[in-house]
């Protein structure tokens, strides 16, 4: 282990580096300069070795410290700067706080963390500039570059591992004779669709090998599903990818569908050469510092809370498009009793932006479930009279069957899990109605039964 370059330290060591101090603080010394002079070279350069590594060995440390003389006194062991936030007086130090980013700040190495925090004690000054320059460089805007500009994997390991998760599409479009061949299964090459499934489970679990920067991840999860659309004369391929790891796990799941996508066209392409691949994209992502759901599968616009009365024509027109055999529309409205109480009126109240948001993700579930699908939710907020529409679900599909199953799908998910509250009015008074007692079961046509 070389001194920085800023700390303009001679081979022989003459100065104690900023790697040497970091083992003597782990192994709680505090050498002056004529200790740390009394120590010959080999133990000089052992000392910085061991500064450099991720973890101190303390106790070899402390051997080669006692060696010194005078004696080094003890001091309690600073912490180390922890790769989870910027120490608060590096960033009172810096010029400009933007300067250095939290994701560049957790790529760099405990040394690394150690040898900024350090300077920055001393304040503002050109020391500090010049180790921002060395150790962060290029990187402080780009972490998957070191400070020189060279593509490097970015540590991850400060992380804690969570449950990652995404969902990529692809898609593969075809001729007619290609299609009947795939329809019929009696491609030459053998099963078409369980060979893709196969190669994209495969094509998941080696991205790391494709990919230069991506992490090596231990998958707990693959499912790659193929489905035809005989209509455009294509396989629609969805794949969805979980781990329980420290980074994400997008590239896996648009690997997957890429393999599987191109692994139809190998086997399809004595056919028809001029098959079209895509697009590949990626539809989902959760777990990390931040979620993912793909513009428009989010569609805020169709899921909404109105305090304004609901209109069944706009709810039919968000999910209107030119491919839809069937719409379905589910109409929820007030009734004058509930478990044989009398209502006069109810109010429903709700955290708008979280409801929206389960609103939406809950939609997007199901139009990944359901390849073809489109829906739309509005759901009115404050009061509302016996009579008045309180939800209206709307579901577009190429065939009636998948219309009357998303529109049911999602009425009950509305009801189940967005967390939107009620209050009725009635003969007894103004009384809350728990959560669960606002639910519609699967069974059951409670408060909100009728559906066009």
């Amino acid at each position: 282990m070389k001194p920085y370059g800023f700390e303009d330290i001679a081979d022989d060591l003459g100065l104690m580096p900023l790697a040497a101090r970091r083992a003597a603080d782990a192994a709680g010394y505090k050498p002056s300069l004529a200790a740390w002079r009394s120590l010959g070279h080999a133990d000089r350069q052992l000392l910085c070795a061991l500064g450099a590594t991720p973890v101190v060995a303390v106790e070899r440390a402390r051997l080669i410290l006692a060696r010194a003389e005078p004696t080094p006194p003890s001091i309690e062991p600073p912490a180390e700067p922890s790769a989870h936030a910027l120490p608060s007086e590096l960033l009172a130090a810096l010029s400009d706080p933007r300067r250095l980013e939290q994701a560049a700040w957790s790529a760099l190495t405990p040394l690394e963390r150690y040898a900024l925090a350090k300077i920055a004690r001393k304040g503002k000054g050109p020391r500090l500039a010049a180790a921002l320059a060395e150790i962060v460089g290029i990187s402080a805007d780009a972490p998957h570059l070191d400070a020189s500009g060279a593509a490097r994997m970015v540590s991850v390991s400060a992380k804690l591992p969570t449950l990652r998760r995404a969902v990529a599409k692809s898609r593969v479009a075809m001729n007619a004779e290609a299609f009947a061949r795939l329809e019929r299964a009696d491609a030459p090459k053998g099963d078409v669709l369980g060979t893709a499934r196969l190669a994209g489970i495969m094509g998941a679990k080696r991205t790391a090998d494709l990919i230069p920067l991506c992490h090596p991840l231990s998958l707990t999860r693959v499912d790659v599903k193929l489905e035809l659309d005989v209509a455009r004369h294509a396989v629609e391929i969805r794949v969805t990818v979980e781990a329980l790891e420290r980074t994400g796990v997008e590239m896996e799941a648009l690997s997957a569908a890429s393999t599987a996508a191109l692994t139809v066209y190998d086997m399809l392409k004595a056919f028809d050469r001029a098959m079209s691949i895509g697009p590949t994209e990626l539809l989902e992502k959760t777990g990390g510092k931040s979620d993912y759901l793909r513009d428009e599968l989010a569609s805020g616009s169709r899921f909404q809370l109105r305090s304004a009365p609901l209109s069944a024509d706009e709810a039919l027109a968000l999910v209107a498009r030119p491919d839809a055999g069937a719409s379905v529309l589910f109409v929820g409205v007030v009734r004058d009793n509930n478990q044989g109480q009398r209502v006069s009126e109810l109010e429903y109240e709700a955290y708008a932006a979280m409801a929206e948001k389960e609103l939406s993700r809950l939609g997007a579930e199901i139009e990944l479930e359901m390849p073809g699908v489109k829906l739309s939710a509005l759901h009115r907020t404050g009061r509302l009279r016996v009579g008045e529409t309180a939800v209206l679900c709307a579901a577009s599909a190429p065939h009636r069957d998948e219309a009357f199953r998303a529109a049911r799908l999602l009425i009950d998910r509305v009801k189940a899990r967005v967390p939107i509250w009620k209050r009725e009015s009635g003969a007894d008074g103004v009384y809350w109605v728990g959560w669960e007692d606002a639910r519609t079961a699967a069974s059951d046509a409670s408060h909100a039964d009728a559906a066009r």
